[in-house]
């Protein structure tokens, strides 16, 4: 496929691809068929670190052929479903489920728990909440990301031992800043949805955020103007950069649908104004798409470069895959902007979804 008289980094290009990699880009004319961009901004299709659900759906159900195309429709071109803290039959289920769907390419798996503080456990069912095993771990096929308390027995061993082969997050978690350090230290190389489930950053009590500020590791921020307000989003964004903050959605299953009661992780969740939460008034996961994410990290003033970034050369980045970016060699993901909120078309590895 040729993209022609696309609009990358301010120029117009041609965008060449075969085999669902880019293979040439040029500004002279080529021929052969493909999409006139028509001078439209097209930018890389954005890689979710952080999803639940949509539509009515969760990761939990094992069932990911609907969810894949709403993501594809949606901006987000590949995503690590994300499960939430369960037994572990029903994590079983997730993993050796179909994951080959037209839309937006599972990449792997991230697990959002057992292995979390039952203080800061969040919308996550406490009755599932495990201390880390290596031995259980080994049984859960392609798992990229995991999500883990590091303050738990046995944590330092396991994200020893697991961070050479996944991602290991910081997150759902009550550690003090010289756990979090150590943790860091061992291997673990995120935080996740920073600032929510974990304790507050404090001059006198740095906790994970301040270890993560001075090592300087990847965070997950959940960008859609509830969970984290703009002057926090600003901040993190001027602390970290673009090259280490990543913007995720987190959303759960109600994202996608009206108001109304649902249910995530086993859990009774209400939507009212587009807020999840709890029966008990618990935060849960949000109900935005990624790429709203992306639009109010933009309004809320980061560059629109920065923003997008954020949300597909640096969680490609993070998971060491050829994506995220337009250049050749990096897999042959697009979206093709009306403007600079608006989605015309989805190409994923090099072929036409929208």
């Amino acid at each position: 496929m040729i993209i022609k008289n696309a609009l990358v980094n301010g120029k117009l290009v041609n965008i060449v691809t075969e085999n669902g990699v880019i293979t040439e880009i040029t500004e002279n004319s080529v021929n052969g068929d493909g999409i006139d961009a028509k001078g439209r901004r097209v930018i890389p299709g954005l890689v979710e670190t952080h999803s639940h659900g949509c539509i009515g759906l969760d990761t939990m159900d094992a069932d990911f052929e609907r969810m894949c195309r709403f993501y594809a429709e949606n901006g987000t071109t590949s995503w690590l479903p994300t499960t939430m803290t369960m037994d572990y039959d029903s994590l079983l289920k997730v993993c050796n489920a179909k994951t080959d769907f037209e839309g937006a390419q599972i990449l792997g798996f991230h697990f959002e728990g057992p292995y979390i503080s039952k203080k800061y456990k969040g919308a996550q069912n406490e009755a599932h909440i495990k201390n880390p095993s290596i031995e259980d771990f080994k049984m859960f096929k392609n798992v990229k990301l995991i999500t883990i308390a590091p303050e738990l027995e046995g944590s330092m061993e396991f994200i020893k031992e697991v961070s050479k082969d996944c991602i290991v997050s910081i997150g759902h978690s009550d550690c003090d800043y010289d756990t979090a350090i150590e943790a860091i230290d061992n291997g673990a190389n995120c935080l996740t949805h920073t600032y929510n489930a974990m304790p507050p950053l404090h001059h006198r009590n740095p906790g994970p955020i301040g270890a993560a500020i001075e090592k300087q590791i990847y965070v997950q921020v959940i960008c859609d103007g509830f969970h984290v307000l703009r002057p926090i989003v600003l901040s993190t964004y001027k602390t970290f950069g673009p090259e280490r903050m990543t913007i995720i959605s987190d959303s759960i299953r109600p994202a996608g649908l009206p108001d109304g009661e649902y249910e995530s992780g086993g859990l009774r969740v209400v939507l009212k104004d587009n807020i999840a939460k709890l029966t008990d008034g618990t935060v849960a996961g949000s109900s935005s798409t990624l790429w709203f994410c992306v639009k109010k990290a933009i309004e809320f003033g980061i560059p629109f470069e920065d923003a997008v970034r954020m949300a597909t050369a640096t969680p490609a980045e993070m998971l060491g895959i050829n994506k995220g970016k337009i250049e050749v060699g990096y897999d042959a993901d697009f979206l093709i902007l009306s403007d600079d909120t608006e989605i015309d078309n989805v190409i994923i590895a090099g072929k036409l979804f929208k």
